[in-house]
């Protein structure tokens, strides 16, 4: 098998999640009060020192404004890494004369992800320096999660951009494929795999491809 694309695979968790934080942004971003609360900050710094820190942390909005920079910054990633994933199909693909065939083609990928890993995390709660703390905690807890996992491919933004996820069989696999028996998770643009037909691969991680009919 070759060697897994790890870097690609964290891109793609840390891309799952930009649902959460565009509806985030949304709720908490308030850049009027948000701009006069940074003025004041540094008004207080100059004259107060590092007590200006306490005095911003015990700020009712403190975690908006928090959340909402988390998640402007989160989306700019976003952004850089969907317009990366679409520059990685132009190169790096193994042709080797193989074929598959699907096993399913599961359409809901997308709003499980939303259901099982977004919604608990909009959270009404980040005013509070412990709401903050909890939320960040459960972020860090499911990216994590996702990344030691092979269910990264379940990412909404993906469906959006009409990508399409499968699972699926070699017929005549590589010396590469260690399992050649195994089912494995295919990932391709627009247009359906054509069965049995040649294939070209890029490997992600975890059993996941990125497929297309050579």
């Amino acid at each position: 098998m070759q060697t897994d694309n790890l870097s690609l695979k964290r891109s793609l968790v840390l891309q799952s999640f930009a649902p959460l934080f565009l509806l985030l942004t949304i709720k908490h971003l308030d850049i009027n009060l948000y701009l006069k609360l940074i003025y004041k900050f540094i008004d207080i710094w100059s004259k107060t020192g590092i007590k200006a820190f306490a005095i911003a942390i015990n700020h009712t909005s403190f975690g908006g404004f928090v959340v909402s920079a988390i998640s402007i910054i989160w989306l700019m990633i976003t952004i850089m890494i969907a317009l990366g994933f679409n520059g990685i199909q132009k190169a790096g693909f193994k042709s080797a004369g193989e074929q598959i065939i699907i096993e399913d083609s599961p359409n809901d990928g997308g709003a499980t992800f939303l259901v099982t890993y977004v919604l608990p995390l909009l959270t009404d709660d980040v005013e509070s320096i412990r709401g903050l703390i909890v939320f960040l905690t459960m972020l860090i807890m499911v990216v994590l999660l996702l990344t030691r996992s092979n269910t990264f491919y379940q990412n909404p933004i993906l469906a959006a951009m009409k990508y399409r996820t499968f699972s699926f069989k070699f017929l005549n696999p590589s010396n590469d494929i260690t399992n050649p028996e195994r089912v494995y998770i295919g990932i391709t643009y627009k247009k359906p795999i054509v069965e049995e037909a040649v294939i070209k691969r890029k490997y992600i991680s975890d059993g996941v491809f990125v497929i297309y009919n050579d």
